[in-house]
């Protein structure tokens, strides 16, 4: 998989015919037959070195799912009928998922979101059965649900699993449940259509208006087939499943996907990336258990190259791996691949494009920056869109528009028809909603969104120019660049920067530094603030918005543009009583706390923490920033 050419060689074989089936859990059993006595799944709760991990074949994996979709049938649950699950990543996860989707929709929803949040999206889901984690210390998620569970009308079911110390309900046991179940064979008969409906997946929306992708099990086959190409998976690899169920990646690159390859899949801790056992024992897992790709998204990567090696045997690991949600620092990717050995093979995608739609062609060129190359089956195109929503025409080579994909990836839209109505442009094509450009040899350039750009003086300023000019400094491990407004010339750039471990800079350093390589003389930051935690998912800050920054005031009206670790966040629920000052989000006063309300709706994990911090502390921290 070189270049366009490569691609263009795949479609020559009408796509129908790859796709035989569009039968995910058909899909499943096929992988699971290439040896049933393969190693299918290990589990750790929480990344340790001494703990004797839990596993499974294919032969008792197979069994677990079969099991999960004969119980939700028993349970009344059809085509058209949707259950839910709420838990970190523990095996049941992918027994709901999996099983799910062969007797019903699934729906995989946040369990990190407050109680109301959690009640808008299951019940825009109609959720008829929900599963989720039992009572657990540390967890709170069966305490939400209880106290949610008189507003949601289409609940039927709910069955609970239970957790590490933590207590079983046998009344409304999962496992118990699964057990009195055949695991032969399944006990009902269904066709599947390429339109049909697999899974709900949360994709941010406003308060009682979550936004609730359709994704269809067309799409889900489509994917599956063009990430092992482009990717040439092989049945036998290891990988981490270290994201979050709840996101797309999640739930197809390290759900369904590697089951369907007949890969093994390691799943290091409940908790993924953000396990700090997990990140201390990287090295050490990969060793031990084989892994064959350098795995995590752009934040988590930075973290684990900066994390120190001691002699650990890591040949297994492959020459190239993905990576996306947000762009990977370019020093980043040179470094891992100077370090390392390996490639990482940007990828651009979303929730609505069933996960990814580009990708840096694992045999081509390795263009820095990029988001590689499109997808077999799929077209991208960048656009000028007039003030109507409309497409006026489309680019040419290097000319900066919206871009647009059409494909068998792209979803029907959201479960709430009225978000729809700008969504599609004419002819089918997804509006993104990102900016960007296509260079002579197809290889797609994000620029940013159109809402992140930063406006000073009638200069429309991409933040990720500020950005990149930062993280290439050797002291810079993350940064994020705003728009603060500001009266004469409307806004002016301000950056947000976290520096490496024992590292050391100065705000004038790195202005001048930054200086030095922005040719935009406006996009020039008028300040740089240092700050000891941008917030990766180890390692919040105690005094900010555990994942986001610092807190801000409704009146500061900064922007996301969030370039390293993430993108986009949703809206907050209850009143807008704080912006988060670089995810955009908004935050509520509850009990003389300000809580964080951002949903991390696009990308690697969707955070949500409480900041635990006195009103007058975080106005304190905003006058320190301001």
């Amino acid at each position: 998989m070189r270049d366009l050419r490569d691609v263009e060689e795949q479609e020559l074989m009408p796509l129908a015919q790859r796709m035989p089936t569009f039968n995910t859990f058909e899909l499943v059993r096929q992988g699971a037959m290439r040896d049933l006595d393969r190693t299918a799944f290990i589990y750790l709760p929480d990344g340790e070195l001494d703990v004797e991990p839990f596993t499974l074949n294919y032969r008792e994996l197979l069994a677990r799912l079969t099991q999960s979709a004969n119980l939700l049938h028993d349970l009344g649950m059809g085509p058209g009928d949707v259950v839910a699950f709420l838990m970190p990543n523990l095996p049941q996860n992918y027994y709901v998922q999996i099983g799910g989707m062969a007797t019903c929709i699934v729906c995989c929803v946040n369990w990190m979101l407050e109680a109301p949040r959690i009640a808008d999206i299951l019940s825009a889901a109609k959720a008829k059965a929900v599963v989720a984690l039992g009572p657990t210390p540390g967890f709170e998620i069966w305490e939400k649900l209880v106290f949610i569970c008189d507003e949601l009308p289409d609940l039927e079911h709910l069955l609970s699993v239970q957790g590490l110390e933590g207590e079983r309900l046998d009344e409304s046991d999962f496992d118990l449940r699964l057990q009195a179940q055949s695991g032969d064979r399944l006990i009902f008969e269904r066709q599947f259509e390429a339109g049909d409906v697999a899974a709900y997946v949360h994709s941010g929306g406003t308060t009682g208006s979550p936004k609730l992708a359709r994704i269809t099990h067309g799409g889900l086959t489509y994917k599956c087939y063009a990430n092992v190409e482009i990717m040439a998976y092989q049945p036998g690899e290891v990988m981490f499943s270290d994201y979050p169920m709840f996101h797309i990646a999640g739930f197809i690159g390290r759900g369904l996907l590697p089951f369907v390859t007949g890969m093994t899949m390691m799943v290091p801790a409940a908790m993924g990336a953000r396990s700090k056992n997990f990140i201390k024992n990287y090295w050490k897992l990969v060793e031990r258990y084989g892994i064959n790709y350098f795995s995590g998204v752009p934040t988590t990567l930075s973290v684990l190259i900066d994390t120190p090696r001691d002699g650990e045997d890591i040949s297994s690991l492959r020459p190239f791996a993905p990576t996306g949600s947000a762009p990977l620092p370019t020093e980043t990717s040179k470094r891992i691949e100077r370090e390392l050995g390996v490639r990482m093979l940007t990828t651009y995608g979303s929730t609505e494009l069933t996960q990814n739609a580009t990708m840096i062609p694992r045999d081509g060129e390795m263009r820095h920056g990029s988001t590689g190359i499109r997808m077999p089956y799929s077209q991208v195109k960048t656009v000028i869109v007039d003030a109507n929503g409309r497409i006026q025409r489309d680019c040419g080579p290097g000319e900066i528009g919206v871009v647009t994909i059409k494909g068998p990836g792209v979803f029907p839209g959201y479960v709430e028809e009225a978000l729809n109505a700008e969504i599609f442009f004419e002819g089918g094509w997804l509006n993104t909603g990102d900016l960007g450009r296509l260079d002579a040899e197809g290889y797609l350039w994000l620029t940013g969104r159109a809402k992140d750009v930063i406006i000073r003086g009638g200069h429309n300023i991409d933040p990720s120019i500020i950005e990149e000019s930062l993280t290439d400094h050797e002291a810079v491990r993350l940064a994020a660049a705003v728009g603060e407004p500001e009266a004469r010339l409307g806004e002016m750039p301000v950056a947000f920067v976290q520096l490496r471990d024992g590292a050391e800079a100065t705000e004038m350093e790195l202005k001048d530094w930054a200086r030095e390589r922005i040719t935009e003389r406006a996009a020039n930051p008028a300040r740089i603030v240092i700050m000891e935690n941008l917030g990766v998912g180890v390692g919040a800050p105690t005094v900010a918005c555990g994942p986001c920054g610092p807190a801000a005031s409704p009146t500061s009206g900064l922007r996301s543009s969030w370039s390293v670790p993430g993108d986009q966040c949703g809206m907050a629920s209850g009143d807008r009583k704080g912006v988060c000052p670089v995810w955009g989000g908004y935050g509520t006063t509850h009990g003389g706390k300000f809580m964080c309300h951002c949903a991390h709706v696009d990308d690697h994990a969707a955070h949500l923490q409480e900041a635990n911090v006195k009103i007058a502390t975080v106005e304190a921290e905003i006058r320190d920033l301001r």
